[in-house]
């Protein structure tokens, strides 16, 4: 008997809205993120990293599964979403992954930046303080590149990184714990 796949969802790892766009119009590129992201190497946002917003993720979701949120970001309805990949291939920031519904905690931002930069670029963004990473019983997560990333064969999401986050980078999918 074949073994039944584990259920997999999407995860942006940009929270958008706080990051100032540049004089670049999104309109002059339709849903083309990655037509936009070729054109503009250095970023049509400020923070370089992040997500542009276009939708290219979001028009290739069959299912509806993805928007464009209030802050200009790709967001994932996971009741919505059957971890398809097709909405990861589509983002060309590489900022979607796939992961398993009960890892419901992660970093909504993969900004390499300095945290005194990143604060500059994007009020959302890791500014890499480590105070999650000291919070966090299991030690989960660690500073990478300048920002979190989470060991989801360690994490128990407990939230405790999600809660001590002064930023709100790191995001509960369900909502319960989000400080914003």
């Amino acid at each position: 008997m074949a073994q039944k796949r584990k259920k997999r969802v999407a995860v942006v790892q940009c929270s958008g809205g706080s990051c100032t766009q540049t004089e670049l119009p999104r309109e002059s590129y339709g849903a083309d993120c990655a037509q936009a992201a070729e054109k503009h190497p250095e970023g049509i946002l400020k923070c370089r990293w992040g997500c542009i917003g276009l939708g290219s993720c979001v028009s290739v979701c069959r299912l509806g599964a993805l928007h464009i949120g209030s802050r200009g970001a790709a967001e994932v309805d996971w009741e919505k979403c059957v971890g398809c990949g097709l909405c990861v291939k589509a983002c060309p920031m590489h900022l979607i992954r796939l992961t398993e519904p009960e890892y419901n905690i992660h970093p909504a931002c993969v900004n390499e930046d300095a945290g005194a930069e990143t604060k500059g670029e994007c009020q959302m963004g890791c500014i890499a303080c480590g105070i999650c990473e000291r919070a966090c019983p299991t030690q989960a997560i660690s500073i990478i590149d300048n920002h979190a990333v989470i060991d989801e064969e360690k994490c128990i999401a407990c939230g405790m990184c999600a809660v001590k986050c002064p930023r709100g980078v790191i995001r509960d999918q369900n909502g319960i714990l989000t400080v914003q």
